[in-house]
């Protein structure tokens, strides 16, 4: 009868919008999970390291070794900083302590 056919058209019709709308959320939560995972875990690593205000030589070393931004230098462990060409012991604690004072930064 044409009543069952608007009927079972109708509950086509909201099954299959009803699947879209499920699906567009989980598509939705997906996304906001992927944002999560590439969203920093530490605060500072955006920074610039010209915050730091290091002496030229550390600063000069850093931006030679494409260290840009506290997030970079995170990336390396104290003793691959220091093999950095013209990047001594001097430098590199300097560099330690000014993370430690002002950042709370432990290189690890």
């Amino acid at each position: 009868s044409p009543e069952d056919a608007v009927s079972n058209a109708s509950e086509f019709i909201i099954d299959l919008f009803s699947s879209l709308t499920k699906n567009n959320v989980i598509q939705g939560i997906n996304e906001l999970e992927k944002k999560d995972i590439k969203s920093p875990l530490d605060p500072h690593t955006n920074i610039a390291i010209e915050e730091l205000q290091l002496s030229v030589r550390a600063y000069n070393c850093l931006k030679r070794a494409q260290i840009n931004t506290i997030g970079d230098l995170l990336e390396y462990s104290p003793e691959k900083l220091q093999e950095l060409k013209n990047f001594g012991r001097k430098s590199a604690d300097e560099v330690f302590t000014t993370l430690k004072t002002k950042l709370g930064i432990v290189l690890k």
